[in-house]
């Protein structure tokens, strides 16, 4: 993974003490222009995510943290919010002689060196100042506690005695940030405990909905002296200032009891520990604290547990190394193998745990959960737990488990998934979508057979909304019936009537007058035939035959929508043909995946995508091809496109044009259709998608390569160097390649957050799983690679292949104890008369037939079972 390809201009990509990538952050965002951000209207802000299962907290260039609840509300711990002096914390003021040293960027000693870095799971920053060197590096521990720990380091870099003081800091500034219901929650007074060195405070009214049991705010000082406490803000900065509070100044804590504060006003509350200690020189003591959010009889419990561990930051970083994808992809492709372990950091980073759904979940993260304050939207959770099947599958139940609880009963006439969730596990109703149960079945689909877990499917669950339970294969066939319900006249899926929202693409119903969706029928064409499998699996030979009827209807219906120009349609309106004259990015590589073209058809289908996706040999005008992710629709002035739809400004839609035709910061930017730009999603698809057509495509697998690697960061970085929206995580859509500002990314939704969406990271891992050829069957495992080289090496919690130069190897985790069909597709040239192959330790008999080797491989429950396939050279 050691590579600094893609770094861009604010920083530069390493490898930790503990061999993960971090990044580090370099400029001056006070000074040097590149740090304004046209995504955040001007603003230098950079931030990253520190999470773990449980919470996430953002971490910014600035230096200070902010650590981000959804047990109950969608809310903030301690906002920043500089005008009523409060500064959220996550760093601190080294009082040494006169002198006092913050440890916040903002604040920094002049001329003094200061490194910031973005880790797996921390912030790290360092400085050195008044002969001390001081290290912070604040971390969200792994697993599955609500709290944020910090380690200060200390070490006199001089050759006399030091005696210094350092002032930990954390805010208590609660904000509920629901969009409904935006504002300041109440604080009650303070308390502290000197037994176990803890300050709490309760949070009192506000806040969304009615939470009559908040969770409090604690801090509590783990390792190191403690010489005096603070809650007031008054008392704290007194008339200093944030870089010298006038308490720190004077060198003293005075134990004052802040008094409470009412919803909607500034909380009154800070929490300080001041730390005196002496420090020979070269010698460094490590202070540690913690901070968090839990009900008040946990708060106990979890210091308690965090005060008796020697090196949690350690302990954590070595979880995880373990659980995190490795890969090697070759000489020149290091940083590609760097990108996938931090983007399956960001991906797990991004779960939640929410009380009242009493399950854990992925978020989308960036401005739908930072800003508006909710969980959008169903359709994201069942496909960011697509990987999870292959790395995490107890987290993949809890998301299943999360969403199959928003089903209504099937008495409830007419109701469907919500389009996601909000505060208090409520949900959230936009409209409606017809997308939202496939999802559901394509997660199920892809857990059943991936872990082997049948089980699973019995456990009963309950309907949230409505009351009772029904187990969860139960559920999943309410889904499909449900789904089967939308079957339009065309054999497309009905978006419904007015307040639609439409299918994947929201506000489809609107802008492209869509009453029938071919990307769901397209979408279900591959997804129910994976169903039927893990159905026969379970032994529920009517349902899957049910869904093979289904899919292979679904199938006929998409090669009725070939059209004339090479490609699939992508709706209609009423009786009209949406896409005949243009091509949409959604329908075609599910159309793929279901098997619809054929040879010929699927070179033209590629031939178009290249053409009008990509730009390649397009007119000048268009300005391709493009240098990152394909586009979800051709331009606007490309002379090849014959159909146009409405865009938002249009007279037909008079709606505001904050992300239409005229913004050129919108995806719709010269976009011929709706919804313009290059989005994760989508390309995460097509990725799949081509890799699937070896023997049909010339260079299907270079044109699989190609796509995945061009919507990596290292790549949106590279051509974009001043652009933080893609260097280290990035929004849900990018501009198109012919729209004038090609290195915008976000849908212009708002101007107060960028970044840290989960779609890119979700398909850079579940497209490696693709492109490594892995594919669960009824019987077990296909293992066909479509990387467009012969060695590398794919190693994930579940699963892991290595291909070499006469083998190929790896291992199958199953949650039951059960033989496993194995189909291993051959290199060409490999020797066949010299198979060998194994199941663990021990030789098996196999069958060679159709460019494939097929075995048996026995497997334990919960253990990794080894496998491997010689055809040449010696075995050990």
């Amino acid at each position: 993974m050691r590579s600094t390809h893609g770094s861009g201009h604010f920083g530069v990509w390493g490898l930790d003490r503990f061999g993960l990538p971090f990044y580090s952050y370099r400029i001056d965002e006070a000074r040097d222009p590149r740090a304004r951000q046209p995504e955040l209207a001007g603003g230098t802000q950079a931030q990253h995510q520190v999470g773990n299962d449980h919470l996430m907290a953002d971490a910014f260039n600035d230096g200070y943290v902010q650590l981000w609840s959804q047990d109950r509300l969608s809310q903030w711990a301690n906002l920043w919010r500089p005008n009523d002096r409060h500064y959220s914390g996550g760093y601190g003021y080294l009082k040494v002689g006169r002198r006092v040293v913050s440890s916040l960027y903002l604040d920094r000693p002049r001329g003094s060196r200061f490194g910031r870095a973005f880790g797996v799971g921390y912030y790290r920053k360092h400085l050195r100042a008044a002969g001390i060197d001081l290290s912070q590096v604040v971390y969200s521990p792994y697993g599955d506690d609500p709290v944020l720990l910090d380690d200060v380091t200390l070490r006199n870099t001089t050759h006399r005695r030091k005696r210094v003081s350092w002032f930990e800091y954390w805010d208590v500034e609660p904000y509920d940030q629901a969009i409904a219901e935006p504002g300041t929650r109440g604080v009650d007074q303070p308390s502290y405990s000197r037994r176990t060195r803890t300050l709490e405070a309760a949070q009192t009214g506000g806040g969304y909905g009615n939470d009559n049991d908040p969770l409090w705010i604690f801090a509590s000082a783990l390792r190191g002296p403690v010489r005096g406490f603070e809650t007031s803000v008054d008392a704290f900065f007194g008339s200093g200032s944030r870089a010298r509070p006038a308490e720190v100044g004077r060198d003293r804590l005075s134990g004052t009891l802040a008094p409470p504060s009412s919803a909607g006003n500034p909380s009154n509350a800070l929490f300080a520990f001041r730390a005196p200690v002496t420090l020979k020189p070269g010698r460094s003591i490590t202070l540690r604290y913690v901070y968090g959010m839990a009900h008040r009889q946990k708060i106990a419990p979890l210091v308690a547990k965090y005060r008796r561990r020697s090196n949690p930051l350690r302990a954590s970083e070595r979880s995880w190394s373990r659980w995190l994808p490795k890969a090697s992809f070759g000489p020149g492709h290091a940083w590609v193998a760097r990108e996938l372990t931090w983007d399956a950091y960001l991906l797990r980073s991004a779960s939640m745990y929410e009380e009242l759904c009493g399950h854990h979940t992925i978020t989308q993260g960036g401005y739908y959960q930072y800003y508006f304050g909710y969980n959008l939207g169903f359709r994201s959770w069942p496909h960011y737990m697509l990987p999870m099947a292959y790395t995490n599958p107890a987290l993949a139940r809890e998301i299943l488990r999360y969403a199959i609880g928003f089903q209504p009963a099937p008495q409830v006439n007419g109701a469907q998934f919500p389009y996601g969730s909000g505060p208090m596990c409520e949900r959230v109703d936009l409209g409606t979508s017809n997308d939202l149960d496939f999802w559901l079945l394509l997660a199920a689909g892809e857990y059943g057979l991936a872990s082997r877990d049948t089980k699973f499917f019995d456990e009963q669950l309950p309907f949230k909304s409505a009351g009772g339970t029904a187990s969860a294969w139960e559920h999943i066939k309410l889904a499909y019936q449900h789904q089967e319900s939308l079957l339009g006249p065309h054999g497309g899926y009905l978006t419904g009537a007015s307040g639609s929202t439409g299918d994947w693409s929201d506000f489809s119903t609107e802008f492209l007058q869509m009453t029938e969706s071919m990307l769901v029928t397209a979408q279900l064409a591959y997804a129910y035939p994976k169903l039927a499998e893990l159905a026969d699996l379970r032994g529920d030979h009517a349902f899957a035959q049910q869904l093979r009827a289904s899919g292979a209807r679904n199938v006929a219906t998409l090669r009725r929508e070939w059209t004339g120009r090479g490609w699939y349609s992508r709706a209609y309106s009423g009786a009209r043909q949406v896409g005949q004259g243009v091509i949409f990015g959604e329908p075609q590589p599910w159309a793929i995946l279901a098997g619809a073209p054929s040879a010929a058809q699927a070179r033209t289908l590629v031939g178009n995508i290249r053409r009008f996706l990509d730009g390649v040999d397009a007119p000048r005008q268009i300005h391709g091809p493009t240098v990152i992710g394909s586009a979800i629709t051709p331009a606007r002035n490309d002379p090849g496109v014959t159909e146009r739809g409405p865009t938002p400004g249009d007279s037909l839609f008079p709606l505001p044009d904050f992300f239409g035709a005229e913004n050129q910061r919108s995806t719709m930017d010269n976009a011929s259709e709706w919804v313009g730009g290059a989005w994760f999603d989508v390309n995460g698809w097509l990725t799949w998608a081509l890799s699937t057509l070896e023997g049909k495509v010339p260079n299907a697998r270079g044109l699989a390569w190609s796509e995945y690697t061009r919507n990596t960061l290292a790549n949106h970085a590279t051509h974009f160097p001043n652009h933080w929206d893609g260097t280290i995580s990035v929004d849900d859509a990018c501009e198109a390649f012919y729209s004038k500002e090609t290195n915008f990314c976000g849908v212009s939704l708002t101007t107060s957050y960028a970044g840290q969406i989960t779609e890119q990271p979700t398909w850079m891992v579940m497209d490696a799983i693709r492109l490594a050829g892995i594919t669960p069957t009824q019987a077990g495992f296909r293992i066909a690679p479509r990387y467009p080289f012969r060695r590398f090496s794919l190693r994930l919690p579940q699963i892991g292949i290595a291909s070499e130069q006469r083998r190929m190897r790896g291992y199958v985790t199953s949650l039951r104890g059960r033989s496993l069909q194995l189909v291993v597709e051959l290199p060409p040239g490999a020797n066949r008369r010299a198979l060998v192959t194994w199941s663990g330790r021990r030789r098996v008999r196999h069958h060679v037939g159709g460019g494939t080797v097929t075995f048996t491989l026995a497997t334990r429950a919960g253990k990794p079972a080894d496998w491997a396939v010689n055809w040449g050279g010696k075995t050990r």
